[in-house]
């Protein structure tokens, strides 16, 4: 029993992906604040690379191309993290507050 939980295997890492992306996906459907918002979505991209690191690792055997592909996505993600959290800046600026609802509603 012990030893098949020191044993890491795809098994754990699709777990763990599963776990990360549940954890954004609730983040983004339960939260009004558009910051966490954005920091669930960045969860959500980093449980996906998680997921197609271990399947390149062990549908290949070999970290090369996973690791490339997955250093584009991380990369991308981060750039596009940096423009939202640019945007909300600005919003905040403008309204003061991050609430979803309140930002839908009010007139620019």
């Amino acid at each position: 029993m012990i030893d098949n939980l020191l044993n890491i295997g795809l098994m754990h890492y699709l777990v763990l992906s599963f776990l990360l992306f549940l954890i954004g996906l609730v983040g983004v459907l339960v939260s009004r604040n558009l910051l966490r918002i954005v920091m669930s979505l960045f969860i959500l991209s980093v449980s996906i690379v998680i997921n197609f690191i271990a399947f390149g690792y062990y549908c290949d055997n070999s970290l090369d191309n996973a690791n490339i592909i997955s250093l584009f996505v991380i990369l991308i993600s981060a750039i596009q993290t940096i423009i939202a959290l640019v945007i909300l800046y600005k919003i905040y600026l403008a309204n003061e507050f991050l609430d979803a609802e309140k930002t839908k509603d009010k007139e620019i």
